[in-house]
């Protein structure tokens, strides 16, 4: 009688025991029931998802677990019963807990966040010998995501310098979508607490606190959230005033300045870039500050189509940064000749003198690296207004796919607005086959989001 046909485990090739009337050797099975019988290891990019990150700002634990469960880096979604299993719960119990009130109590919160290896930072508690965290020194991954490391001690003030610049690093690759939350934690865990309980607190702690609520209101200006972002430079000028510190002042003065802009409210744009000029001191050290200032007058005046006033606003700006020192103020957020170049490409469209325009959006792209993904996004939005201004449909086309292809890396919605209103400034020319082919791409590739509203 001729010998059975030896069988081989399905998972790793090896040749199964006669006995063995399964498809997977033992060591295959006992390592797939281990992989069953606790949570998978999972990249830091899996907790960058929009349902995860709402849920952990509701601190809710039932919708973390949900989002959790549905995440897509999972090949199939998780069951309840299987969560369940983790946790020591039955799936019935799994279900009320997602679908009912946000659990209160500590114990279990700690356990679920044990369990399933939650980040400490992105939690609405600590754990026990876990305090939440932020960014030391953030990183991008390939997908955008954002991995944050907790800080270990330290001087406080050093700690929050540190994590300043981090988060600006980050901002410029990223967006404020995913930085947002992570920055306004920070200023709620560490910044905040410093500013209270003691009798005299150092201007120094005021002033950065001052220049990261700054910036907060930036991440929430990129994130399409206007009324937080104005909400967050009104509290930027009251640190800074606590701190005693003119140009800090003024710097959220620039922010406001900004935002009235992008309202299209020209003359409060001025007038809030002339009160930030008449604050900061006139030295080497604020230069880079007041040649923003100057350059929100410019963008006012350009506006208001004051074509003389703008002109000269831009000259000031430009030598207001030839004579800028390169250290300056350390909580000043930088302002250099790319980011001039931008002001001034505006301007220039504005005014309808395109060729100039193209030249200096141009320049921002010689001047901007490759990492700064975000400013050169923009740089080629301007580049496609002035094209389609000028009636080059090609070429607005064409800068429009530069930055199509970097939202994929960027949580901004404000380059995801402007790219809605680009293509539906180019609707009406659809007979044109580059038109259409780049209609289908800005349908095909940009997210639904709130943006999708905004002119």
């Amino acid at each position: 009688m001729d010998a059975a046909p030896a069988r081989y485990c399905q998972t790793c090739g090896s040749r199964l025991a006669r006995d063995n009337a399964g498809s997977a050797c033992g060591p295959c099975e006992r390592r797939q029931h281990q992989r069953h019988s606790q949570p998978p290891t999972v990249p830091a990019h899996f907790w960058q998802t929009d349902q995860l990150r709402d849920a952990f700002a509701a601190q809710h634990m039932g919708l973390v677990s949900a989002a959790y469960r549905l995440n897509p880096h999972h090949r199939r979604p998780i069951s309840q019963e299987r969560l369940g299993s983790w946790l020591g719960l039955t799936q019935a119990q799994v279900s009320r807990i997602e679908s009912g009130p946000a659990i209160r109590d500590l114990d279990r919160l700690t356990h679920w966040a044990r369990t399933l290896g939650l980040p400490p930072h992105l939690l609405w508690f600590d754990l026990p010998g876990r305090p939440r965290g932020v960014p030391a020194t953030p990183t991008v991954w390939p997908d955008g995501g954002l991995v944050a490391a907790p800080f270990a001690g330290g001087n406080t003030l050093e700690t929050i310098r540190a994590a300043a610049l981090a988060f600006r690093a980050a901002d410029r690759q990223m967006g404020g979508g995913r930085l947002y939350p992570v920055v306004v934690r920070f200023i709620q865990t560490e910044v905040a607490p410093q500013l209270v309980g003691h009798q005299h607190p150092p201007s120094a702690m005021f002033s950065a606190a001052s220049s990261l609520t700054d910036l907060a209101g930036w991440l929430a200006y990129d994130d399409e959230r206007g009324d937080l972002a104005a909400q967050h430079f009104v509290q930027a000028f009251g640190l800074a005033t606590a701190a005693a510190d003119q140009a800090l002042s003024a710097q959220a003065l620039v922010s406001q300045s900004h935002l009235a802009l992008e309202h299209e409210r020209p003359r409060d744009a001025v007038r809030l870039a002339d009160a930030g000029l008449a604050l900061v001191p006139d030295d080497p050290d604020c230069g880079a500050l007041r040649s923003r200032l100057y350059a929100m007058k410019a963008r006012g005046s350009a506006l208001a189509g004051t074509r003389p006033d703008c002109l000269a606003a831009l000259w000031d700006a430009e030598q207001e940064l030839a004579r800028a020192v390169a250290a300056g103020h350390e909580w000043l957020s930088p302002f250099d000749e790319a980011a001039l170049a931008a002001e001034t490409a505006i301007c220039l469209r504005d005014l309808g003198d395109l060729n100039h325009a193209e030249r200096q959006a141009r320049r921002v792209l010689e001047l901007r690296t490759p990492d700064r993904v975000r400013s050169r996004a923009f740089s080629n939005l301007t580049l496609a207004t002035v094209h389609l201004d000028r009636g080059d449909l090609d070429g607005a086309c064409e800068a429009g796919d530069q930055v199509l292809g970097a939202t994929a890396q960027l949580a901004s919605d404000r380059v995801v607005g402007q790219l809605r209103a680009l293509g539906r400034r180019l609707a009406p020319y659809t007979a044109v086959p580059t038109v259409t082919a780049f209609l289908g791409q800005v349908a095909a590739a940009l997210p639904a989001s709130r943006s999708a509203e905004v002119s």
